[in-house]
């Protein structure tokens, strides 16, 4: 079951994934954050590399979310802590339709994937959000071997804006096996229309020529 909508400040790393220094700074600067995850680059984005796509030569290293139950924050901090720590942050009006078997000071055992995207030409906030929040969603669990989902519709961003995050957690058996990944097992032809189905549903949402998608190992902090 979906959990209630929340905001998210999402730190975006593009040279080095983040220390845990740079991610207590962030947590200290924002203690009403309830929930803090940090995505690095490691051995199993290595792994995972068979999906990474990056059409537009900027892809993270590393993200750091906090998650958060009010509305609104306060902006020029956020942009002040993500210069401090030479990232890249957007706020955003996130959902979770599949919550990660994660708890507090845990290590995901798979991967998660990120994938950064824009909108597909013409398409309104309103439809973006209810193609995507309500339409898309239910594809996007019925044809991936999805552990954990998190959507991200971008609001304001620091640098160049985005139009959403997705965050979606897969066993570490996905990270280079088509079957693992789209079908759960060998069947080929199910994985087939499963590819066939999602990219279908994916492009009503995004522009599959302005989204890069990392594999990165996830931590929650609290």
């Amino acid at each position: 079951m979906a959990e209630p909508d929340t905001h998210r400040l999402i730190f975006l790393f593009f040279s080095e994934p983040p220390e845990h220094d740079a991610a207590m700074h962030a947590l200290e600067a924002f203690p009403e954050a309830q929930n803090a995850y940090v995505g690095t680059c490691d051995e199993h984005s290595d792994q995972a590399a068979m999906w990474t796509r990056n059409p537009t030569g900027k892809l993270p290293r590393g993200r750091l979310a906090l998650e958060f139950s009010e509305s609104a924050i306060d902006w020029q901090r956020a942009v002040d802590v993500a210069e401090q720590l030479g990232a890249e942050v957007h706020w955003c009006k996130g959902t979770t339709p599949l919550t990660p078997p994660l708890r507090s000071g845990e290590r995901f055992s798979g991967t998660i994937q990120l994938c950064c995207f824009e909108r597909r030409e013409g398409l309104s906030d309103e439809a973006l959000e209810h193609i995507w929040f309500q339409e898309h969603v239910q594809v996007a669990l019925d044809t991936q071997n999805t552990l954990g989902y998190r959507q991200n519709r971008v609001l304001r961003s620091s640098h160049e804006p985005l139009d959403g995050i997705v965050e979606e957690h897969f066993p570490i058996e996905a990270a280079n096996s088509l079957t693992a990944f789209f079908a759960d097992g060998d069947d080929e032809a199910k994985m087939m229309s499963n590819i066939h189905v999602l990219t279908e549903s994916s492009e009503r949402v995004l522009d599959l020529e302005r989204s890069s998608v990392i594999h990165m190992t996830e931590h929650r902090l609290r």
